[in-house]
């Protein structure tokens, strides 16, 4: 995860919505090249991903909350990517990469070049999940900054914990509420 994201909200008027707000989210790729942001929508809503400075070449993959491959964008008309949705309210995990590094990775997907907004290069679906797309995406451009602005979403909580960090939080959670119960016992 990465630790040294900065993030910078604006309100920015939407052509066909009326005012939206607009998060910009600006960060470095971790030693991997990528970075993983946990990404809130608040209502059904069609939610936009715009490049807008950095790494030159960046890919955004897109994961429900239960970590199941949605989409993924390596260019558009450009190198720059962008990535249109129509989501239900919910969870969902951002990844931001360098490129190329995903292309052995996302089994199972089916090729589009549009994601039915944009026109580009679209990975759909397929059985790659977010942790084995983490787990092996070893894309270069380590350190790289980047930046992009997502319309009609939010960020999460947080970024999203891995597997071994919910387990040890659980086993916290388990030995902090034993101890209360020993204590006021003997109370």
């Amino acid at each position: 995860m990465n630790f040294l994201k900065s993030i910078a909200v604006a309100a920015v008027l939407s052509a066909s919505v009326g005012t939206a707000e607009a998060v910009v989210v600006s960060g470095n790729f971790n030693q991997d090249g990528f970075d993983v942001i946990a990404i809130h929508v608040a209502a059904n809503s069609v939610v936009d991903f715009r490049f807008n400075s950095g790494y030159g070449d960046p890919v955004f993959s897109l994961f429900s909350s239960s970590g199941n491959h949605l989409i993924t964008n390596d260019d558009t008309n450009s190198l720059y990517s962008h990535l249109t949705q129509s989501l239900t309210a919910g969870n969902y995990s951002f990844v931001v990469s360098s490129c190329c590094g995903f292309y052995n990775i996302i089994t199972g997907a089916t090729f589009s070049d549009t994601d039915g907004y944009n026109s580009g290069s679209y990975w759909l679906g397929g059985s790659t999940t977010l942790s084995s797309f983490t787990a092996n995406l070893h894309s270069g451009g380590a350190g790289a900054a980047y930046e992009f602005t997502m319309q009609n979403a939010d960020l999460g909580s947080g970024d999203v914990p891995e597997p071994g960090s919910l387990a040890l939080v659980g086993a916290s959670m388990a030995a902090l509420s034993m101890a209360r119960r020993r204590k006021q016992k003997q109370g």
